[in-house]
């Protein structure tokens, strides 16, 4: 009966307490971003495996969104509506919802007004057209993956010139200094016996 009634008494101040506890806490932090309430319906890719997800809440710098399949907190995503692309890490995942910090900002209102693709968007037909300016992309990687070999081959070079010319100086300074001071020597012992 003791035990009770100081469980309930502590539950109380407890309940009691709470609010004023987290006001506290919340005293020196950075007010939440106001998050607007939508239900967009999107497709998202985790790896390479794609899903489809409903946006439900958005703000400029991240979303919450619900799927069947959610995604691990720590994974990157990819969600998109119709033309745009939401690159951003999960956070955090509670059941069948999980919240996104997005990479870059984004524009609320461009997300809301986009409108869904009807079907998935087709690839552009090959023609010669983009044929040929592949194959003018390939030559001109190709001219500069030449140019940086050349580069490379001139710098080694160069380097190597230089290292030997430096090695050049710096025995034709040895040497000079080596033959001045066994000059100087050579003079003073031959100056001693000319003058016996």
């Amino acid at each position: 009966m003791l035990g009770l009634s100081v469980h309930s008494s502590w539950t109380e101040r407890l309940r009691n307490g709470l609010p004023h506890v987290l006001a506290k806490l919340q005293t020196g932090f950075r007010p939440r971003e106001e998050r607007i309430t939508v239900l967009i319906p999107s497709r998202m890719r985790v790896g390479s495996a794609w899903a489809d997800v409903v946006i439900h809440n958005v703000s400029s710098r991240g979303l919450m969104g619900g799927s069947d399949t959610p995604p691990p907190p720590g994974s990157y995503i990819e969600v998109r509506r119709g033309t745009i692309v939401i690159v951003g890490r999960v956070m955090w995942g509670k059941g069948r919802f999980f919240g996104v910090r997005t990479q870059d900002r984004i524009s609320v209102k461009a997300l809301i007004d986009e409108p869904r693709l009807a079907s998935r968007p087709q690839p552009q037909k090959e023609d010669a057209k983009s044929d040929r300016r592949a194959e003018n992309r390939l030559a001109h990687e190709a001219r500069m993956a030449r140019g940086v070999e050349r580069s490379r081959a001139f710098s080694s070079m160069f380097q190597y010139v230089g290292i030997v010319l430096t090695i050049i100086a710096a025995v034709g300074l040895g040497g000079s200094i080596l033959y001045g001071a066994l000059t100087e020597k050579v003079d003073t012992v031959t100056h001693a016996l000319q003058g016996n």
